[in-house]
C-alpha cells in the first residue's frame, strides 16, 4: 500500500465530528456497562430486593451485548453503517431511559436488554466505519481516539456516574446517559454518506460473502489456529474473574465507607486511572516478550484479586490495590488482544470476533455465577473465587507460551491505548 494512494485521503481531511461522536458513543455504551456496580445497593433499595438480584442486570447487559454483536452488527456491511449507528444508538437511548423510569426490575431488565443489543450493534460497527469513512493516513489515529474510550469510560463515566448516584439518585445517572446518547445520535445523523473502501484509495476491497457453509468452515480453521483456543478460554477466565470482582467492587466499598460517602467514586477513579496506563505498560511488553508479559501479569492478578476485599478495611492499602489491579488488568487485556490477532493474519477478523464473544459471555455468566456466592459468604468469597479461575488462565499462558514453536507472525504491535472490549 503506498504512501501516494494516501495523499488522496489526506486532502479529504480529518472527520472531527464523526470521530468525536463514535468516540462518545463508545464511552457511553461502555459507561453504562460499567456504572452499575457502584448503584447496586441503591438501585435494590429502590426496587425492595436483593444485591444479588440486581446484579444479574450486568449479565443481562452482557449477554444481549453479545447477541447484539452477532446479529445486528453485520446488517451494517450490507446496508448502511450509518443507519446501524444511528438506529443503534436510538435503541441505546430508548432502553437507558426505560432503566431510568423503571418502577420494577422487569422494566429495568428490559432497559438493560435493549440497551445491550443496541451496544453490541453500535461498537463493532463503530470500528468497521472507521475502515470506511476515515481516510488512509487518518485511520490508524481515528481507531487510537475509539479505543481509549474504553480507558476514559473507567476514569471518568464510571466515577462520574457514581456521584451523581450519591448526590441526586441512581436514576438520573441513567438520565444523564441517555442525554449523552442523545448528542451522540445528534452527530450521527449529521456525518456526511458514507466512503465506500476502493482500491484507489489504498484500501482493499472487501471479499464478498460466502455462504454459511463456508463461513463455518472458515470460521472452524481460525478457531483451531495454534494458540487461538487457549487465548480464547484465558480471555474468558480473565474476564469471568474481572466482571465477577468489579460488579460488587461498588456494593463492597458502600458497605465499607457508607452510602454518603464520595470515597466509593474515590476508589473506583483510582482503579480507572490504573486501567489508563496501558498507553505506558504496553511498550514494555513489546521489548521484554508479550508472552512473557502476559504470564507474569496474569500472575500478577491472581493476589490482587484476594487483596481487594482483605484490604477493604484499610484505605491506603486497598487504593494501592486497587490502582495496581487496574494496571495489571489493562497489560491482560491489551496482551491477549494482541496476541490473538497476532495468530493469524488471513483470520484475523474472525478470530477477534472470538475473542469478543469470550469477552461478552464473561460478562453475562460473572455476576450470575457470583451473586448467590457474594449473597452468602460475602466480597472475600467472591474475590477467591476470581482469583482461581484467573489461577487457570496463568497456567494457559503458560502452557501455551512453551508449547509455541515460534513467536507470532510479526504484524502489527499496538504502542498505545488499552484496548477495550470489541463488541
Amino acid at each position: 500500500m503506498s504512501y501516494q494512494n494516501g495523499k488522496r485521503g489526506d486532502r479529504a481531511g480529518f472527520p472531527l465530528l464523526a470521530v468525536l461522536g463514535l468516540m462518545a458513543g463508545i464511552f457511553t455504551v461502555g459507561s453504562e456497562e460499567l456504572v452499575v456496580s457502584p448503584l447496586l445497593v441503591r438501585m435494590a433499595a429502590s426496587f425492595d430486593t436483593a444485591v444479588g438480584v440486581m446484579a444479574l442486570s450486568v449479565s443481562v447487559y452482557g449477554a444481549t451485548t453479545a447477541l447484539g454483536a452477532l446479529v445486528f452488527a453485520p446488517l451494517g456491511d450490507r446496508v448502511s453503517r450509518k443507519l446501524s449507528l444511528s438506529v443503534g444508538m436510538a435503541v441505546f437511548i430508548v432502553g437507558t431511559v426505560l432503566c431510568a423510569c423503571a418502577t420494577g426490575t422487569g422494566l429495568f431488565f428490559t432497559g438493560r436488554a435493549l440497551a445491550g443489543l443496541a451496544a453490541g450493534a453500535f461498537v463493532p460497527t463503530a470500528y468497521a466505519f472507521v475502515g470506511d469513512r476515515i481516510p488512509y493516513l487518518h485511520r490508524a489515529k481515528a481507531m487510537g481516539i475509539l479505543v481509549s474510550s474504553w480507558s476514559l469510560s473507567l476514569v471518568l463515566g464510571v466515577p462520574m456516574g457514581s456521584f451523581i448516584g450519591q448526590w441526586l439518585g441512581w436514576r438520573w445517572t441513567f438520565g444523564l446517559l441517555s442525554l449523552l446518547g442523545a448528542l451522540v445520535l445528534s452527530a450521527m445523523l449529521r456525518t456526511g454518506g458514507e466512503r465506500q473502501p476502493s482500491a484507489k484509495d489504498g484500501t482493499e476491497p472487501e471479499e464478498t460473502p460466502g455462504p454459511s457453509a463456508g463461513w463455518t468452515r472458515s470460521a472452524t480453521r481460525a478457531f483451531l489456529t495454534p494458540r487461538v483456543p487457549a487465548y480464547v478460554l484465558a480471555t474468558f477466565l480473565v474476564m469471568l474473574g474481572w466482571y465477577g470482582m468489579y460488579t460488587f467492587l461498588g456494593t463492597a466499598l458502600e458497605y465499607r465507607y457508607g452510602s454518603g460517602s464520595s470515597l466509593t467514586g474515590v476508589m473506583i477513579l483510582l482503579y480507572g486511572l490504573g486501567f489508563a496506563s496501558s498507553s505506558v505498560t504496553g511498550r514494555f511488553a513489546d521489548r521484554l516478550g508479550k508472552e512473557r508479559v502476559l504470564t507474569a501479569s496474569l500472575a500478577g492478578l491472581v493476589p490482587a484479586l484476594v487483596g481487594v476485599p482483605l484490604l477493604i478495611h484499610w484505605t491506603a492499602p486497598l487504593a494501592v490495590c486497587l490502582f495496581g489491579w487496574g494496571i495489571l488488568q489493562s497489560l491482560v487485556v491489551t496482551l491477549l488482544s494482541t496476541l490473538l490477532s497476532e495468530c493469524s493474519q488471513h483470520h484475523r477478523g474472525t478470530i477477534l470476533a472470538f475473542y469478543s464473544l469470550a469477552t461478552n459471555l464473561a460478562v453475562a455468566v460473572g455476576a450470575a455465577a457470583l451473586a448467590p456466592l457474594f449473597t452468602a459468604h460475602g466480597f472475600l468469597a467472591v474475590g477467591c473465587a476470581c482469583a482461581a479461575v484467573t489461577a487457570v488462565a496463568v497456567g494457559l499462558s503458560r502452557w501455551t507460551a512453551s508449547t509455541a514453536t515460534g513467536g507470532p507472525a510479526p504484524v502489527a504491535r499496538m504502542r498505545g491505548g488499552s484496548v477495550g472490549k470489541d463488541t
